[in-house]
């Protein structure tokens, strides 16, 4: 009798932990500005995105991640629902100001509130009682909000629950940085993260790829706050 031989799939690693990144993108009217490189702060955006998403999806720990997606303006939207990343594409267009219907203005709070509504359902999943999880709300503006105080509140409503990361970021370029406006938001957005290690200043695609990168690591300090 011959023999005969399967072939079988790789079988994916079993989780350890499962993290949940909630990447929430400022899409106001702003961010059509042009920004390094000669394309808009949005653009810049997209293509920071998908570099992250590709960089995670390579990772040996894939199995362990799961991404959401808001875009924010006046209003804010789910762009991706709650994904596991080995199904998310990388490729799709990340570009917080096309097709939201979100308005020009900026309100930081509309997507903490939808990132709390994301957190509550991944953190209520039978599987966290079995393995870690945890939630790390990546927040990404280039200006000031419209509500701060609305915002902080939202904010400090999330960091109550030891499960759940905000890290910030200011997108913008040099030359504005010294501009009163954007001093303001960039205390509103350290303001909401969940510590001085978990804001960073982002000043092109290279820069908010890595801000990215980095806020999503499993251990819990990130950057140096400057």
């Amino acid at each position: 009798m011959s023999n005969i031989i399967e072939e079988i799939d790789d079988v994916a690693p079993s989780r350890t932990f499962h993290q949940l990144g909630i990447l929430c993108l400022d899409g106001s009217g702003s961010m059509t500005a042009m920004g390094n490189g000669g394309i808009t702060l949005a653009e810049s955006v997209n293509r920071a995105v998908r570099e992250f998403l590709g960089f995670f999806k390579q990772s040996s720990y894939k199995n362990n991640f799961s991404i959401a997606v808001v875009a924010f303006g006046t209003n804010a939207a789910i762009h991706t629902p709650l994904t596991e990343l080995v199904s998310i594409d990388d490729f799709a267009d990340y570009n917080p100001t096309n097709g939201q219907g979100i308005g020009a203005g900026t309100f930081i709070g509309g997507a903490l509130e939808i990132a709390e509504q994301l957190s509550a359902q991944f953190l209520s999943n039978p599987e966290a009682k079995i393995i870690p999880h945890d939630v790390r709300v990546v927040v990404m503006s280039d200006g000031m909000c419209g509500n701060p105080d609305a915002t902080k509140n939202i904010a400090n409503r999330l960091k109550q629950n030891d499960k759940i990361i905000i890290c910030a970021s200011l997108f913008t370029t040099k030359e504005n940085i010294a501009e009163d406006g954007i001093k303001q938001a960039k205390t509103i957005l350290q303001d909401i993260a969940s510590g001085a290690n978990f804001y960073k200043t982002t000043y092109g695609e290279t820069d908010l790829r890595q801000f990215f990168i980095s806020s999503m690591s499993v251990q819990r300090r990130y950057g140096n706050g400057k």
